[in-house]
């Protein structure tokens, strides 16, 4: 089936339409690189079903389509079509010529068609395989299979030897039944489960098929019964409801007319305490008008004692001032004297001193020659002495004048001073005791406020304990009553034998019937509570059977069961039972096990005094009683499956080896959970009374608690009241004394500022005489040097000439008398300059003290003393009527408060009364709730279960609907209650659904029989198919093996190879290793050659592969890349001359290759991005050259 074309349309390069047509022999196709030659060769893989679109170069299929260039758009589709020549049919196919096509669209859609007809993916596939070819075969050479043989494992290397030998097929058929091995033991696998279940399933249909007929039976009578009690259930109800629903009306009555007292009283009660609050708003007005009034007075008091204190101040002040004045009003005549006095002498002393001056002048004028020096010293000495002389007298003067001043100042009276500072001590006294006795009062209300925060706390506190502790009594009681309700309710079920099997019940309820009849088993024996589940799963149906006497007895009781149809119980003669006991050798051996609990029959002990061992030993004997079932799988393990072992959560392991266990259905019938229940409860009950006796004493105590605590509030409440009242007073008191110490402040104030104006006055007096003391004492050490140093000159002078000494002594009398005489000029110059500076400052003061009078008088022109008292006499009336006024609202507030008690308690009675009502009408409510619910229930059961009305449910009742009639259909009711709930649930379709399942486990057993057959069938085709791979691979690989040892020589011109198997003895999975020997090198493994060898090696076993296996055409995608010139031309001559019988199409680069094809195309890209083909008959060249 040699390959005649290939057309290319839109396929990656090739935007046109290319046909390239292939003849018999080598076709060699060349071009440079990029140029298109590689999409040939996957091209064809691409029609032959290649589905990787990474072994394509492309990250999606779509890549195939053209995409364009830079002249052309991409184009939508890719088609390419592969025509072979089909006349030797090696093509599953009846035509000569075979026309496969595939193509692909833009949006993904991709078509197989096989001669223009659409096939599928795997009907080209298969087409291909089932001829020895495929997009991976041997058919399809390119580099990376040589690369491949080159760097493979050997046992990746058996794939291309398992192509060769035509195995894959039969690998896909293994591949398959492995499929269908696994399919098929998942089905098996899924029936035996489904086989199993319904193995559980039919026993328990079964039984329950067995009780479907006397369940409808039962419940039919059920139906028919409870229609009639609901009918007249419901009539009775309505009539309660009516009669309820007339005491709801009148009790609603008293109600309202309760609602109207009560906000009547209510109203009453806001309309007194908004008069009360009205008259304590005027108190509060009343009293802050009182305290403003008070304060006045206290302002105006204050003001008439700083005035009259003023006064006498002012009085004394002017005194003290009009003395000051006369006294400088004298001092200022004196001054005036002395200074008229000074002038005068002033006057008198010039003309004595003109008249020396003219002496001197003469005397000057006999005396020309006499000591000038010393003279002139003695001169200036004694004119210094002279002037110190006079200074002494001035100070003096002066010392006197302060001193006097100073005698005067001090003087003053201080007792003025002394007595405003203690009358202000002793009220900052009283003030403080005021402020500490007012501090005390508020500690002591914050101390009380904090007691009765306390109190409030605590009675908080215990009101809410209290809640609690009476929830908790409710609830203490409540559960009492219920757990009470419940252990009576139980204990009637099992009066009532409740549990039991119909028959079972019948033969206890009328035990007098039946002889013999000991009881039966649940209610002869007792256990410990921990063994309650242990021993109901042991006991199972057991627990209801009845002992019996004897034989005699059990069958009499059977007989009468049948012919009263009262149902069918079991019976335990007790002469008739085998006794079951476990070895002592057996028990000893468990002993040693921890968990190991002992025999049932031996934990139980017998309630009666008729001796019940037999039934006990029958039932339990051969049970034992562990903990846990890890426990229990132990004792199995040591003494085999032989006993029943029970653990304690009532998990089970059968003398078969079954295990039964899960979660247990805790709400049943059983007579063993039932006492188990009641004895459980009874327990619960009496630790509950304990704890409500707790509760109800705890309750108590709060509540004399809590009394005694709201007694010590309202105490607490009434001691605030009344100090705030003192609070109230206290800061009246403190406020008219803060006056009164801020009038003696003000008072003192003034007068240390009078007494500071006199400190600074004396002050200054005493600064300017100790400076004056001190300029005396300094004159007086000035005069002592002086006199001694005019002793010291008038020495010199001694030894003169008398008569010079006697001009000179005349002379110095007159300058002496001059000197005097100016000296005393000077000194009455001083003296009036003194005298008129002393004028200038007795004008000053005199001046000052008349202003000061003058203010004095006018400050007394203010408002007088009369028109203080006047404004007082009148505010103390007001405030007397204030007080008088707040008296009768305090009066008038006692009145409303008791009013307000009165109205309160009324009100409360009223609330309590309208409270109880309340409470009476909501029971009403409820119980009218109640019965509607409870007729709706009812109504709904008539309507949801039977769809029936009231009326139609009353009309199948028989007689008068009395309370007789009612409890007889209840107890009717209740017995085929009973009998349904020991029936059970039960399948009403168990029969259909029984026969169901029969059929469908039948079905599913020859389904499995089936599977069974085919996996057998399976299992020996995979068998065959490993032989058939086996025997075709060990074939293929000698043949191959003997052609490579062939071929090799000729590719190597010389050598030897052979192929070697890695694992002989496994055919199926064994690697092959290529052993080599190139001319000249010793034997190796193709990892162990150079390059070159190598790859020539590869090729060489490609092309025995082929000469064993041939293909059709054979394409061969430059695997001659890595070869040498020369081992070119050997390949190309191996191509030429060697009869592989395939045709050959060669993509290459080669020079030696391209002269031994018999046809050559071109590839080429005349247009960037485009694909042409151009060809070249290389036949008919040589044709021509020969």
């Amino acid at each position: 089936m040699p390959l005649q074309q290939l057309v290319l349309n839109g396929f990656k390069s090739f935007a046109d339409k290319t046909t390239i047509r292939f003849n018999n022999g080598i076709t060699g196709i060349v071009g440079p690189n990029g140029s298109g030659k590689s999409n040939i060769t996957e091209a064809i893989r691409w029609v032959m079903g290649e589905g990787s679109a990474k072994s394509l170069r492309g990250e999606n299929m779509k890549d195939v389509i053209f995409a364009g260039s830079q002249m052309r758009a991409p184009m939508n589709h890719a088609e390419v079509e592969l025509v072979f020549d089909n006349r030797d049919h090696q093509l599953a196919s009846d035509n000569d010529e075979v026309v496969v096509t595939r193509k692909i669209l833009r949006n993904g859609e991709s078509d197989y068609l096989l001669n223009h007809h659409p096939v599928r993916l795997k009907d080209v596939r298969t087409l291909f395989i089932e001829s020895g070819m495929s997009s991976d075969s041997l058919g399809i050479i390119s580099q990376g299979k040589v690369d491949e043989i080159l760097n493979s494992k050997p046992q990746q290397r058996r794939g291309i030897f398992e192509e060769a030998a035509g195995v894959l097929h039969f690998k896909q058929q293994k591949e398959i039944a492995l499929r269908q091995l696994d399919k098929t033991n998942a089905n098996l696998i899924r029936i035996n489960d489904l086989v199993k279940e319904l193995e559980g399933r039919i026993e328990p249909l079964h039984e329950q098929s067995s009780l479907a007929k006397e369940y409808k039976f039962q419940k039919e009578q059920l139906d028919h019964k409870l229609k009639q009690l609901l009918g007249l259930e419901i009539e009775s109800l309505n009539e309660e409801k009516k009669a309820v629903a007339k005491k709801a009306a009148a009790n609603q009555g008293i109600l309202n007319k309760l609602d109207d007292e009560v906000k009547q009283s209510q109203a009453d009660l806001e309309e007194k305490r908004k008069q009360s609050n009205e008259r304590h708003a005027e108190k509060d007005e009343k009293q802050q008008d009182l305290l403003s009034l008070t304060q006045k007075i206290a302002t105006l008091t204050t003001d008439l004692q700083m005035h009259q204190q003023s006064r006498e101040y002012d009085v004394a002040t002017q005194k003290e001032y009009s003395a000051q004045s006369k006294e400088l009003k004298e001092r200022k005549k004196r001054l005036l004297s002395q200074l008229e006095a000074n002038e005068k002498d002033l006057n008198s002393q010039n003309q004595v001193l003109a008249n020396f001056v003219k002496k001197q002048k003469n005397l000057k004028q006999e005396l020309k020659q006499g000591p000038e020096q010393l003279n002139n010293q003695l001169e200036k000495v004694r004119s210094d002495y002279i002037q110190t002389l006079q200074d002494q007298t001035s100070n003096n003067n002066e010392i006197v004048y302060l001193k006097n001043e100073l005698t005067r100042s001090k003087k003053s009276n201080d007792n003025r001073q002394q007595e405003v500072e203690e009358q202000l001590g002793e009220a900052q006294k009283i003030l403080a005791q005021l402020k500490k006795q007012g501090q005390d009062l508020v500690l002591k209300r914050k101390q009380l406020n904090e007691t009765i925060a306390t109190l409030d706390r605590k009675i908080a506190e215990e009101s809410k304990l209290k809640d609690q502790s009476e929830q908790a009594y409710v609830k203490a009681r409540n559960d009492l009553q219920q757990l009470s309700a419940q252990v009576e309710g139980l204990k009637k079920i099992r009066d009532r034998h409740e549990g039991y099997y119909y028959g079972v019940k019948y033969v206890l309820n009328h035990q007098s019937n039946f002889h013999g009849i000991v009881g039966v088993i649940g209610e002869l024996i007792s256990f410990p509570a921990e063994l309650e589940a242990a021993l109901s799963t042991a006991l199972g149906g057991g627990v209801q059977d009845l002992v019996t006497i004897d034989q005699s007895s059990a069958r009499d009781a059977i007989n009468l069961l049948k012919q009263t149809r009262t149902g069918r119980a079991t019976f335990l003669p007790l002469d008739g039972l085998r006794h079951n006991e476990i070895a002592v050798s057996t028990l000893k051996s468990l002993q040693s096990i921890e968990g190991f609990k002992g025999v049932a029959a031996d934990l139980v002990t017998s309630k009666t005094e008729t001796d019940i061992s037999n039934a006990i030993s029958y039932l339990l004997g051969n049970v034992l009683v562990v903990d846990t079932i890890d426990t229990a799988l132990r004792v199995q393990r040591r003494i085999g499956r032989y006993y029943r072992i029970v653990t304690l959560d009532g998990d089970i392991i059968s003398p078969g080896g079954s295990m039964t266990g899960g979660t247990r259905n805790t709400r049943n019938n059983s007579p063993l959970a039932t006492n188990a229940e009641i004895d459980k409860l009874t327990r619960q009950i009496k630790t509950g009374n304990v704890e409500f006796t707790k509760l109800q004493t705890a309750l108590n105590e709060l509540d004399q608690r809590l009394t005694e605590l709201q007694t010590e509030l309202e105490a607490k409440n009434t001691d605030l009241t009344a100090l705030n009242q003192k609070i109230s007073e206290q800061a009246i008191k403190y406020e008219n004394e803060e006056k009164e110490v801020q009038r003696l402040t003000q008072l003192n104030d003034l007068q240390q500022k009078a007494q500071l104006e006199k400190k600074q006055e004396e002050a200054e007096l005493t600064s300017r005489l100790e400076k004056e003391q001190a300029k005396k004492k300094e004159l007086e050490e000035v005069a002592q040097t002086q006199r001694a140093k005019m002793d010291q000159l008038k020495t010199q002078l001694t030894d003169f000439d008398e008569a010079y000494q006697k001009l000179q002594a005349e002379l110095s009398n007159l300058n002496s008398d001059l000197a005097v005489v100016k000296n005393k000029l000077e000194n009455i110059t001083t003296k009036k300059s003194e005298l008129e500076e002393q004028l200038e400052n007795t004008n000053s003061r005199l001046k000052d003290i008349e202003e000061k009078i003058k203010a004095l008088s006018l400050s007394q022109n203010g408002q007088s003393e009369s028109e203080i008292e006047e404004q007082v006499t009148k505010l103390s009336k007001q405030k007397k009527q204030m007080q008088e006024a707040l008296a009768e609202i305090n009066k008038d507030l006692g009145k409303f408060d008791a009013q307000i008690n009165n109205l309160d308690q009324v009100a409360t009675r009223n609330y309590n009364l309208r409270k109880n009502t309340a409470a009476e009408q909501e029971e009403y409510s409820a119980r009218l709730g109640e019965l509607k619910s409870q007729i709706n229930q009812k109504l709904g059961i008539l309507s949801e279960e039977y769809s029936l009305t009231f009326e139609a449910a009353l009309q199948l009742s028989e007689g008068q609907n009395t309370t007789d009639l009612r409890k007889k259909l209840e107890r009717e009711v209740h017995l085929h209650k009973m009998s349904l709930a020991d029936i059970g649930e039960v399948n009403l379709n168990s029969i259909e659904e029984y026969e169901d399942v029969k059929t469908r486990y039948d079905f599913l057993n020859g389904q499995q029989n089936d599977l069974l057959k085919a996996r057998k069938d399976i299992e020996e085709s995979m068998s065959k198919l490993d032989d058939e791979v086996k025997s075709r691979f060990s074939a293929t690989f000698h043949q191959i093996e003997r052609s490579f040892a062939k071929i090799f020589p000729i590719m190597f011109d010389g050598g030897h190879a052979r192929l070697e198997l890695t694992d002989p003895k496994n055919l199926l999975e064994t690697g092959i290793e290529i052993i080599a020997q190139p001319p000249g090198k010793k034997s190796q493994k193709l990892t162990l050659l150079s390059g070159g060898e190598r790859a020539l090696t590869a090729i060489t076993l490609l092309f025995a592969m082929l000469q064993v296996n041939p293909v059709p055409f054979c394409i061969l995608d430059e695997v001659e890349a890595a070869l040498d010139e020369t081992n070119v031309d050997r390949f190309a001559q191996f191509l030429n001359h060697y009869d592989m019988k395939t045709q050959f199409i060669v993509i290459t680069h080669r020079r030696g290759t391209m002269q031994k094809a018999d046809n050559l195309y071109g590839i080429v890209m005349q247009e960037s991005g485009i694909s042409k083909v151009l060809s070249v008959s290389l036949n008919e060249i040589k044709k021509e050259v020969n």
